[in-house]
């Protein structure tokens, strides 16, 4: 490993961080954002959710006999991620944030030489891991991380219907086992998509419902990944946890109440007979509605369904988007039946909504490392599958 220039090996210390270096990266890693007193508030506040509080480790470089001399800093969260590489398993995998040089040591390799050290200790009890970041792609490259380009479907507010195409209903609430709720009923909405007779009905999600609908999520997705055919490629996907999507809730709900005053009800939508269900984020400081991820249960058979579904659930979004004055709805990497599924809302709302598809990903360009193979094994060939918004630190 070559030598960071102006220091040696005996003037440096790697190592897992104590809670006092952790307040001083973080204190060091503010001075650098617009608000930092608000940034160190979000992070704490972040740090109190089961996906950080469990699973977050953190790494610093800082000067020999001088603890509180932090020279570089990152972190990262394990976990659960899905891989199919001749037979079905559950591993671990780390998803890295906040790799940072104070001031006076950069431009000195100083990132790339922590980030030698947290490769080592990620590979002890992980099997990959990745970055998100627009910036640097090649400077990764070089450490291992190989971004995943992307495109990205734009469902983009001109202006709206006088007459909103959901018309609200009025039903008892329904738990997932077919019992009334006590209670407060989310809004339910009727909808006929397009070269459709019967209408569907879609229900907004609250918090307390995704845990069940995760489960459900995660049950599938090991079911597909169980019956993938033998193949050369190995195949991974991030585990879409309730951990995972209560966190990313979390951070847009702070960013909500702190810039709008106002608190999120809302955090997605399924169709009345959960046939189909997406989670969203409203993420204020960027001015839309990112989808976290869509899902369609067992029920969903055909071709047709899933394109309906997907267009009832995305016209809840761009509802959920104008109430929240959100000028754009956007999602990562849609499938041929997302597209088709984007492509009939923006046909029915013409005068209202543009749909455009670019490449992903507004500075949130996904990059993964796999663990190095063992001698004599043949090199990887890496599939990441579900890579959606989810799956963001």
């Amino acid at each position: 490993m070559a030598q960071p220039m102006g220091l040696t090996l005996d003037d440096i210390v790697f190592d897992e961080a104590t809670p006092e270096q952790q307040r001083i990266a973080l204190e060091l890693r503010a001075e650098a954002c617009p608000t930092p007193d608000e940034f160190i508030e979000r992070e704490r506040h972040l740090t109190e959710h089961e996906l950080t509080r469990s699973s977050r480790r953190q790494w610093v470089l800082y000067l020999k006999g001088y603890p509180r001399q932090i020279i570089a800093s990152c972190e990262a969260t394990r976990q659960k991620i899905l891989v199919a590489d001749g037979t079905a398993r559950e591993a671990y995998g780390y998803t890295i944030r906040h790799v940072f040089t104070a001031p006076v040591w950069r431009r000195l390799g100083m990132a790339a030489y922590l980030l030698q050290y947290v490769k080592e200790r990620m590979d002890e009890d992980s099997e990959c891991s990745v970055f998100f970041s627009d910036s640097g792609r090649e400077y990764y490259t070089g450490l291992g991380w190989l971004p995943y380009q992307g495109k990205q479907a734009n469902l983009i507010l001109l202006s709206w219907p006088q007459s909103p195409p959901l018309t609200p209903l009025e039903s008892p609430p329904q738990s997932p086992q077919g019992e009334v709720c006590q209670r407060p009923r989310a809004p339910s909405f009727s909808y006929r998509p397009t070269g459709l007779i019967d209408p569907v009905t879609v229900d907004l999600l609250r918090l307390e419902d995704l845990p069940w609908l995760c489960k459900q999520d995660n049950y599938q997705l090991s079911a597909r990944f169980k019956d993938m055919p033998p193949s050369k490629k190995t195949h991974v996907a991030f585990a879409p946890t309730y951990a995972r999507l209560e966190w990313q809730l979390a951070r847009a709900e702070f960013d909500a109440v702190r810039m709008t005053g106002k608190t999120i009800t809302y955090k997605g939508a399924r169709t009345g007979n959960s046939r189909s269900w997406l989670y969203w984020a409203h993420d204020i400081p960027a001015k839309k509605l990112r989808i976290l991820r869509i899902v369609h249960g067992a029920d969903c058979q055909t071709a047709a369904q899933r394109v309906a579904d997907v267009q009832v659930l995305l016209e809840a979004a761009l509802a959920e988007a104008k109430e929240w004055s959100l000028p754009r709805v956007v999602l990562w990497n849609p499938d041929e039946e997302i597209v088709t599924g984007c492509k009939a809302v923006g046909n029915r709302n013409t005068a209202s909504v543009k749909v455009v598809f670019d490449q992903q990903m507004g500075g949130c360009v996904p990059s993964l490392r796999w663990k190095p193979s063992e001698p004599g094994e043949p090199r990887r060939v890496i599939e990441w599958e579900d890579n959606y918004g989810y799956c963001l630190p």
